[in-house]
């Protein structure tokens, strides 16, 4: 391991935000509103399929169009209700979970029962809303449901309130399974979205970026799955090593002409690395 000079030691820099990759696949998701920014919202959370439930007074016509064609979850066009926070769950899983907590306490053990984890797992992820999005013109109604949310200890975005916010959305663009989001840490949305229309997708549009990540990804998987298999720490260093090397090796543009056939020569190198001709 190299030592690190510690005297010109870079420290990270702070006041930004913690950049994630949600996974909400097959999760509730509450969408509060129906209008653009509802649409909006949606269908960032279609392309991450989500099991989406939308609540409005007013519901465009375009997220009753996704509706018909089987892309939401629930669908009511009615006000709020404080009830719709917990709409998903079992009426006595927080009471169940709270007992299980308690006796936990008590018994002071680090090993949790198998049933406390069943339940705890259908809990999170088949009944609970992973997160809760307000869309809608009603500043007190929203900062009433974000409330709610903190005391059901739920996930929240108020759109256009950063300080009501659990998390940002992003300016994303996706190509294939690349997905690239830049934030402003809520600043400056617009500009964001700028940035990425006049300067990100036109450096991007040129490449072959799917096939490069597409061949990156069978490199990876069979180097894992079946040419450097294991799971103690030595292979895991090992592999991680040889693949970096590999994907550096080779230019962006390089990776974005590469085919699978030369993806399998470079794998039948292992442990070796590939040599410029």
């Amino acid at each position: 391991m190299t030592t690190p000079d510690l005297d010109n030691l870079e420290i990270p820099q702070p006041n930004g935000s913690l950049m994630l990759a949600w996974q909400v696949k097959d999760r509730h998701v509450l969408v509060v509103g129906g209008g653009d920014v509802a649409i909006s919202r949606v269908n960032h959370l279609l392309q991450a399929n989500a099991k989406i439930t939308i609540i409005a007074k007013d519901i465009d016509p375009v997220l009753h169009k996704y509706n018909e064609l089987g892309l939401i979850y629930h669908l009511e066009e009615r006000p709020f209700k404080p009830t719709d926070l917990t709409m998903h769950e079992h009426p006595k899983s927080r009471t169940k979970l709270l007992a299980y907590q308690q006796s936990l306490a008590i018994s002071n053990t680090a090993i949790l029962d198998e049933t406390f984890i069943s339940l705890v797992e259908r809990f999170d992820k088949t009944e609970k809303f992973a997160m809760v999005l307000t869309a809608m013109n009603d500043y007190p109604t929203s900062l009433s449901i974000y409330h709610r949310c903190k005391l059901l200890q739920l996930n929240v975005n108020l759109a256009d309130k950063p300080a009501q916010c659990d998390f940002y959305f992003g300016s994303v663009y996706r190509h294939g399974s690349l997905q690239l989001m830049i934030s402003t840490n809520g600043k400056s949305p617009r500009f964001a979205n700028r940035l990425k229309t006049q300067i990100l997708i036109p450096a991007l549009v040129p490449l072959d970026v799917d096939n490069a990540v597409a061949c990156l990804g069978h490199l990876r998987r069979q180097l894992k799955e079946v040419v450097c298999a294991g799971s103690d720490a030595d292979t895991i260093k090992e592999r991680m090593k040889w693949n970096k090397a590999v994907t550096d090796f080779y230019s962006v543009e390089e990776w974005c002409r590469m085919d699978q056939e030369k993806v399998n020569e470079l794998l039948k190198l292992y442990p070796k690395l590939p040599t410029k001709k």
